[in-house]
């Protein structure tokens, strides 16, 4: 009994100790939380002064620090990242505890450039320039020793400057360093370090004036400066510095709470901060690339009324502090549309700025980014639709006017990027029951009688064709006013050649009827072959082909199929599915896969939509190689669509699969190398013979599977390179063809035509420069050689300038 009761009070002790340590877990857990939703909020809306708020969080953590310090630090370093709009306020704040305790603020640096060196290794740039920007907004709260900054400073310009540093990384050096200065130039305007700081802008000057930026034309907006000028983001960046020291380092947005505790930091003592050196391997990292700072508003085109807030210019330091805000919110809010609409909504200083102009001017450069948006194009669309919902009464108008501006200088702009803004004009008008000021663009019904190619008719047929994709075809046409009937497309449908029968397609049609019967039967691959025996083996028009493939068969069958499936794409889909085999006996090489493509396409003449995703469905299901297709897109058949969205659509479709399969490829690839050393790790540890052959067996079985998915590495990686090289060499042989043709017929050579053809090879090299900088010594020695038109070999000069 005695026994009994020992053992049963050990486990109730045992418990009881359970118990207090799951308590005590607890306990913390809940300390952590609202600790951490104390350091989160401060700075919102409250009652209470901001100073009164700060001065209370201090006291909180100061009573904790000694037993949460590295939660509190770590705390505040993730803030100040996560809510860099809230800088100013979490650098006062660390201000605040160093007074209270120097060893504190200490330790904090000490954090901080860890944390600097981890991000850096993770390449985490954006994370990277925010962090250094927070360290340097340190010294405005008496943290971080003047001298001690501008060292840190000097070691990325040095880094930056020395020989034969690649472009991009020094950008970055330099950009992180000019980043802080508004924040930091007011603190050294008139102190004891001035003359090191002069001497750090003025080596900032020399560096930025040697860059060369050839790579501009591949990345500009608008080939013109006027109205505004395109300006790229080191030059804007740095022609706003300058012109905020020659006002003595003043703005009008940010928020310095450390302002109003200036007599309490002052009495605290400054660190140095921990030795720093850049990683020796940055050279190998891929680092941010340029861009050029989008603008369609100026001063004047804000009313000039009372309430309305005044737009500063664009080489005003203002206006990159407000477009930085406006970013730091769609970086860490872009995964949820409406939280980041009413983040936008609420970036204090709104009533110092007219944010209206400034979101829209942001959203539209994020949309018409170069090469690609930074976000997918519906993120900015959704986000343009949230906000015109929630700013019913002034944004729309806002908008209204900047797609006005756009709109008068398509004739200007990257042929990319109009295609890109009519996708997302009509996504906007699918929101918004198509309203639009309609009358304002009348003059495109009077051009399209004119010069039908001019970009303004050009940009909206595209925009009535992308709507299509989006709504039925009587919905649009009751929609739009009459006169604008004529820029529709025509009505989608399908063109059935065999339907009715004529004396030229007679016994055409007569297989295809017997092929359908074939099919209702549902007979097998020998009888629906066995319906198309009357046609010829050869082509049907006695053209010489090489070699010969059964044309006549193959039109009857894909236009046949095509036919079955046309109701919906789940019916294509399993029409392609079911009837592969007989698309492939009547399909035997390449000159037979080209000859389907434009079968297809004749099918869906106008219904642009599914043929772009018939390419998908050929290329899925392994009927058509993605070299065919490119071949078929550049052929003189597809001439006259060459100025088409769709046509470009489904180039970028073919060049996606080539690269994705290869990424697939690599991942199980890689998947199996584990594997197989899984299995050799095995065989190793056999207890006996038996189990060990077994495991030899598996070991053998692996490596045939690494050999396997090496093996389709290499062909797919063989066709991806095919793909880009006759890509590029179509690209260059059209252009070169116009330019001769043009001498020689003493035409202008720089017609319309030839920009937009030009953009898209660009555009080509740009958006996949990770596929065509492995190609760059073959394109090189083959394509991009001396002797080929210097406008054309441009695009390969402004390619390598752009990815240095």
């Amino acid at each position: 009994s005695s026994g009994i009761n020992a053992e049963y009070g050990g486990r109730m002790e045992v418990e009881q100790v359970r118990i207090n340590r799951k308590r005590k877990f607890d306990e913390d857990d809940d300390l952590n939380t609202r600790l951490e939703e104390l350091i989160k909020r401060i700075g919102e809306k409250s009652q209470e002064s901001l100073e009164t708020n700060l001065e209370r969080l201090v006291d909180i953590l100061d009573q904790e620090i000694t037993t949460k310090k590295e939660f509190i630090l770590n705390s505040l370093v993730k803030n100040a990242i996560c809510q860099p709009e809230k800088m100013t306020i979490y650098s006062t704040l660390v201000g605040l505890l160093n007074v209270k305790m120097f060893s504190t603020g200490g330790e904090f640096l000490v954090l901080i450039m860890e944390r600097l060196s981890t991000l850096i290794d993770d390449a985490e740039w954006r994370n990277v320039q925010l962090l250094i920007r927070f360290l340097a907004d340190l010294i405005n709260c008496n943290v971080v020793l003047g001298a001690s900054l501008l060292g840190l400073f000097d070691t990325f310009i040095a880094t930056a400057a020395q020989p034969g540093v690649k472009p991009s990384m020094r950008d970055f050096l330099l950009y992180t360093v000019m980043q802080c200065l508004p924040w930091i130039g007011l603190h050294f305007n008139d102190s004891k370090d001035e003359v090191e700081f002069e001497r750090l802008l003025d080596i900032l000057e020399t560096e930025i004036e040697k860059r060369e930026k050839h790579y501009m034309p591949a990345i500009r907006v608008w080939s013109s400066d006027n109205p505004l000028p395109q300006i790229e983001y080191m030059d804007s960046l740095w022609l706003q510095i300058k012109n905020m020291r020659n006002n003595n380092w003043e703005d009008n947005w940010i928020i310095r709470p450390y302002v109003g505790f200036e007599s309490k930091l002052e009495s605290s003592l400054q660190h140095p901060l921990p030795h720093f050196e850049l990683p020796p391997d940055l050279e190998h990292t891929q680092f941010p690339l340029p861009h050029v700072v989008f603008r369609i508003f100026d001063t004047p085109d804000v009313p000039n009324r009372p309430e309305v807030p005044k737009l500063p210019r664009f080489n005003s330091i203002d206006r990159f502090l407000v477009e930085d805000a406006i970013m730091n919110v769609i970086n860490s809010k872009n995964l949820t549309k409406k939280e980041c609409a009413e983040s936008l909504l609420r970036i204090s200083g709104r009533s110092s700025m007219p944010l209206n102009y400034m979101l829209v001017e942001v959203l539209f450069g994020g949309l018409l980014e170069l090469p690609v948006p930074r976000y997918p194009e519906l993120f900015y669309g959704s986000i343009l639709v949230q906000l015109c919902q929630l700013m019913a009464d002034h944004l729309p108008q806002v908008l209204a006017q900047a797609v006005a501006y756009v709109y008068e200088r398509l004739d200007t702009m990257n042929t990319v990027l109009v295609d890109r803004f009519g996708s997302w004009f009509a996504y906007f008008l699918s929101n918004f029951k198509y309203h639009w000021t309609w009358s304002e663009w009348e003059e495109c019904v009077k051009l399209n009688k004119t010069d039908p190619n001019h970009p303004k008719p050009k940009f909206l047929k595209e925009v009535f064709l992308k709507l299509l994709w989006l709504t039925f075809y009587e919905k649009l046409k009751d929609v739009i006013p009459d006169e604008f009937v004529t820029l529709l497309p025509i009505k989608p449908g399908f063109n059935h050649k065999f339907a009715e029968v004529t004396p030229e397609n007679s016994l055409q049609a007569k297989c295809a009827k017997a092929l359908i019967e074939s099919i209702k039967n549902k007979e097998g691959l020998d009888m629906m072959i066995g319906s198309l025996d009357p046609l010829p083996d050869g082509a049907i028009d006695g053209r010489e082909l090489d070699p010969v493939y059964p044309e006549a068969k193959l039109e009857v069958v894909i236009q046949t199929i095509l036919r079955v499936g046309c109701k919906s794409i789940s019916h294509i889909s399993v029409a392609l599915n079911r009837f592969r085999d007989l698309i492939i006996a009547v399909m035997p090489n390449q000159d037979a896969k080209v000859s389907c493509l434009k079968i297809t396409f004749s099918f869906f003449k106008t219904n642009h939509q599914l043929m772009c995703i018939m390419i998908e469905k050929y290329l899925n299901f392994q009927l058509i190689e993605p070299s065919c297709i490119v071949s078929w897109i550049f052929s003189p058949y597809m001439l006259p669509h060459f100025d088409r969205l769709y046509l470009w659509q489904m180039l970028d479709t073919t060049i996606k699969f080539c690269i994705k399969r290869c990424d697939r490829i690599k991942t199980e690839l890689e998947k199996s190398k584990i594997k197989l050393n899984n299995k050799k790790e095995q065989e190793a540890g056999a207890p006996d013979p038996d189990i060990a052959e077994k495991r030899k067996q598996l070991v053998q079985a692996a490596e045939e599977e690494v050999d396997h998915y090496v093996k389709l590495l290499e062909d797919a990686e063989r066709s991806q390179k095919e793909v880009f090289l006759i890509v590029v060499q179509r690209f260059i042989m059209i252009l070169t063809d116009h330019i001769v043709r043009s001498e020689q017929e003493s035409r202008y050579t720089q017609t319309l035509w030839f920009r937009c053809t030009r953009d898209r090879l660009r555009q080509t090299l740009v958006k996949y420069r990770r596929e065509v900088k492995r190609y760059m010594v073959t394109l090189q020695t083959l394509l991009f050689t001396p002797e080929i038109e210097p406008k054309i070999l441009e695009c390969f000069t402004q390619f390598k300038g752009y990815i240095a």
